[in-house]
């Protein structure tokens, strides 16, 4: 299928779109289609978003419990909801996490719940993701007990935020039909697992007064 909404071309960017995609190469290994959608049509929601997407997802971006619990988070929720898009990048920084083929494979259906791939933290987030997405979480006290155990707030708080910006990322990627990119291009994202800091995403939040009146300023010449 043809994307519905076009993406932005290197060519195209402005002071401010640059900003955007060099900064999203940087916190998160690679500048996808979907980035590049928002920073064409949304430039100032766009960069408040990729800092919320880097700071969550990301280690030491802002979110303090463990990566892989969120990364577990973020697949499960994008394999529920049939999203390729989202379940191909998903796994993919699951992968340079440290999650197996056998791992994501599993998670697909039911078999994480008989692994012994996973520990029981592990898969109180999959099965927690899994009933937000399909609205049953709210009403599953059983599970929810097994939230309480086994976790602190802090991070049922950040596996929650994990699911529901991929709920979002979700339905906004597969009904604008945004064009999956290549494996190999999605495994950049490896490239920003580690070596990256709070200091860079903060610098990157700092710039925004300045690059944003200059980019104003060169539209209205």
């Amino acid at each position: 299928m043809t994307a519905r909404i076009s993406i932005l071309k290197d060519e195209e960017a402005d002071i401010q779109a640059r900003e955007i995609i060099d900064t999203c190469t940087h916190l998160l290994g690679r500048a996808a289609n979907s980035t590049r959608m928002l920073a064409k049509h949304s430039p100032y929601v766009s960069r408040w978003f990729l800092g919320f997407v880097a700071s969550l997802r990301q280690p030491d971006l802002g979110a303090t419990t463990d990566p892989r619990l969120r990364a577990l988070a973020t697949i499960k929720t994008s394999m529920t909801n049939e999203c390729k898009y989202c379940t191909s990048h998903t796994s993919h920084y699951g992968e340079a996490l440290g999650l197996s083929e056998q791992e994501l494979e599993e998670m697909k259906g039911e078999d994480w719940k008989t692994s012994d791939n996973f520990s029981e933290r592990d898969k109180a987030a999959i099965a927690w993701s899994e009933a937000m997405t399909l609205n049953t979480a709210k009403q599953d006290a059983a599970l929810w007990a097994d939230m309480k155990r086994l976790f602190t707030e802090a991070e049922i708080v950040e596996i929650s935020m994990c699911c529901g910006l991929f709920n979002l990322l979700n339905r906004l990627n597969d009904s604008l039909w945004v064009e999956l990119e290549p494996d190999e291009f999605n495994k950049r994202q490896g490239r920003a697992v580690s070596g990256v800091s709070i200091e860079d995403i903060e610098a990157y939040a700092g710039r925004f007064p300045s690059v944003g009146e200059a980019s104003r300023r060169a539209a209205a010449e």
